[in-house]
């Protein structure tokens, strides 16, 4: 919710239609954030084998 928050807590837009796509963009970067707060995971253990 902070994240939303800081993205403004009204639309700016008059017309539905352009609600709807104000939105789906504020969606689109909230998932953005979300997925750069992700960690990166690397399997570790594995050994290459010998040639």
């Amino acid at each position: 919710m902070y994240r939303l928050k800081q993205l403004g807590d009204r639309m700016f837009s008059r017309e539905f239609s352009l609600q709807v796509t104000e939105g789906h963009i504020r969606v689109a970067i909230l998932n953005q954030f979300t997925y750069l707060g992700l960690p990166r995971s690397v399997r570790g253990g594995l050994i290459a084998p010998a040639a």
